[in-house]
């Protein structure tokens, strides 16, 4: 026997028909695939469509509702006959309620994400959720290897009939948890040596083929099989401190990896750990001075009782939501995944030994690994918690993901390459994105978000403004150095004393004694002043308040411009990139405290502080944090 192509074989004898080697060879997804999508994906894109899809651009545009609806026509003309007698009445109702969806009125379509209370929208997803459930079914999933059959065994047809089929068992194969390439390679071993694909070179059999097509048939409706399910991924970057919240873990692999051996250490998840690396094929640590390890630090995720089929992207998943928070938060590298290893019930499903190579701005950059590690100290325990009480939402996972993709150009790992142009511009229409999708997530209007957020900026800005002024005061460049030494400890403190308005009030004139920016000293003066002063203060926020108003209707203009072609100049699109990251910034940390926190996202966009509530109410900052901090504490002489 001897094989051309996995599903190509020349084995046949002058008796197997010609449809069964049909069959088998239909199986063969690597010479190229049908341009007809199949129904479970365009059905899974419509939901999405449902859930985030938002602005002039989505449902109200006749030209996208006839796109979907030409792409659904092709793919139910492309069923075979026993699916779509099986999922007759769900795509009946889909149909009904899509169509109602296509005309219904523009006030209806304009509806944005997270307010679509018409009873259209609810029943088009009730729809389609139907829809995907039939062909999630095993009988679904019968049908169309029932139709794969019948497609090989009509000599008749002229074209490549099979092929949508095909990729549409494929696709049910993939959603039921399965690994769908590996089925696939099941039942073409089945078919053609009337055996699963880890006994296909042993002698042929006489399995009769109406024997073998129905071992297929059943082999491809078998559910896949839910077990407990381990992932550990080995990471390169600098090692972490041990942190286990949830269902996560981290530990460092210089430590964890020899200790796994009988003999080392006990900690957590030992057993675990040496299934893994007693081979010594995955995550391998240096031992000499001039080795290099494969990976520097672990993190262990337990999926619980799921299947195996996605768990290495679950995983990483999970993981790159406490890297993206905590690195959004407190800036760092991003640490690179180089390997990973799939425990199933203990043993080893599944790894990768191959180690790809390190990634970072900086060669061997200690210092970022260091923040990063620090961030992860700081914000991941609360994230991995939060992430066992239940997944971060859609709408927020979406708005983590486009913000992450914003600040990527800007970060530690990109440090060696200049922002580009578009690098800068695309800071917009991503910044707009994120606000639209946290809006969705708390059920308000886009534009009452916006409204939300802007009404933020004059506070915020003041506050930047003053720690900006305190920032210059502190430059150096004169005497007397233990003064300027004193002022700079407890202002770069890690641990602050007091609250930092205090030390800007009750030492703004040795601040200003300091100032050698000579141009800047009015204003300076006026920002150290605001801190004690409510009038000064009211009359920086009317400055920034009408600033604001500016800003937001250049935003506007700058994300229409950018992303319709319009003309827009690079002087004006730069020139409100802080707002839109401010806005964007803004509504995400809100929206993550308030899942992390477990309160209505709604009510955490709109709440303010109580700072800025008694300012409001005509009280000035430093009276305000005096009140709570009435006894001073004399300022740190070293920094902590």
């Amino acid at each position: 026997m001897v094989m051309i192509d996995y599903m190509v074989s020349d084995h046949w004898s002058a008796d197997d028909p010609d449809w069964q080697k049909s069959l088998v060879s239909s199986l063969d997804r690597h010479h190229g695939v049908s341009t007809v999508l199949p129904l479970s994906v365009l059905v899974e894109e419509v939901l999405e469509w449902l859930e985030f899809a938002s602005g002039v651009d989505a449902w109200k545009k006749a030209a996208n509702r006839t796109s979907l609806r030409l792409d659904f026509e092709e793919s139910i003309g492309a069923l075979g006959s026993s699916l779509k007698a099986h999922i007759g009445a769900a795509l009946a109702s889909f149909q009904s309620a899509f169509a109602q969806l296509s005309s219904s009125p523009k006030a209806v379509l304009a509806q944005p994400p997270g307010i679509r209370t018409d009873p259209i929208w609810t029943g088009v997803t009730a729809a389609a959720k139907r829809l995907l459930a039939a062909l999630d079914a095993d009988e679904a999933v019968r049908a169309s290897w029932d139709d794969l059959v019948a497609t090989a065994q009509d000599r008749a047809l002229e074209g490549r009939e099979y092929r949508p089929i095909a990729e549409l068992l494929f696709d049910q194969l993939r959603r039921r948890g399965l690994n769908a390439e590996w089925v696939f390679r099941d039942l073409a071993s089945i078919v053609a040596f009337g055996r699963k694909r880890e006994h296909v070179f042993t002698a042929q059999t006489d399995v009769p083929l109406e024997e073998r097509i129905t071992k297929a048939r059943s082999h491809a409706s078998t559910p896949a099989d839910a077990e407990l399910i381990v992932v550990w991924l080995g990471y390169q970057g600098r090692a972490f401190p041990h942190l286990s919240a949830g269902r996560v873990t981290f530990m460092d692999a210089h430590w964890a990896v020899p200790n796994a051996e009988p003999e080392g250490q006990d900690f957590a998840h030992k057993a675990e750990l040496w299934e893994l690396v007693q081979d010594h094929l995955i995550f391998r640590v240096a031992k000499l001075a001039d080795e290099e390890s494969d990976v520097d630090f672990l993190v262990r995720v337990d999926l619980g009782i799921t299947t195996a089929a996605g768990a290495l992207d679950r995983a990483v998943r999970m993981v790159d939501t406490i890297l993206n928070v905590s690195i959004h938060n407190s800036g760092g590298i991003r640490p690179h995944l180089a390997q990973h290893g799939l425990l199933r019930s203990g043993r080893t499903g599944s790894f990768n030994f191959l180690a790809s190579p390190r990634e970072t701005g900086f060669h061997d950059d200690h210092y970022g690994a260091g923040i990063t590690g620090r961030a992860i100290g700081e914000h991941g325990p609360r994230i991995a918690s939060a992430l066992a009480r239940e997944e971060l939402p859609r709408f927020l996972a979406a708005a983590l993901e486009v913000q992450t993709t914003a600040d990527y150009p800007f970060g530690r790992d990109m440090a060696m390459r200049e922002p580009s142009q578009a690098d800068i511009s695309s800071v917009i229409p991503l910044a707009d994105r994120v606000v639209q999708h946290v809006a969705a997530h708390a059920a308000l209007d886009p534009d009452d978000l916006f409204g939300l957020l802007g009404g933020r900026w004059p506070h915020a800005r003041w506050l930047s403004d003053v720690r900006r002024a305190v920032g210059m005061c502190l430059l150096g460049g004169g005497d007397p150095a233990n003064l300027l030494h004193q002022l700079r400890c407890e202002w770069l403190s890690r641990k602050p004393p007091r609250p930092w308005m205090l030390f800007v009030a009750d030492r703004s004139g040795e601040l200003l004694s300091l100032l050698r920016v000579e141009s800047e000293r009015t204003w300076i003066t006026r920002m150290l002043a605001s801190v004690s002063d409510h009038a000064t203060y009211r009359a920086l926020i009317a400055n920034y308040t009408a600033e604001g108003t500016v800003l937001e209707a250049r935003r506007r203009r700058a994300r229409n411009a950018l992303v319709h072609g319009n003309p827009s100049s690079f002087a004006m699109v730069e020139s409100v990139r802080s707002y839109a990251e401010f806005l964007s910034r803004s509504a995400l940390n809100l929206g993550l405290a308030s899942y992390i926190e477990g309160t209505v996202p709604a009510d955490a966009l709109m709440q303010r502080t109580d700072e800025f509530t008694a300012m409001q109410a005509g009280q000035d900052a430093a009276g305000y944090w005096q009140a709570r901090y009435p006894t001073p504490t004399a300022p740190t002489t070293r920094p902590s």
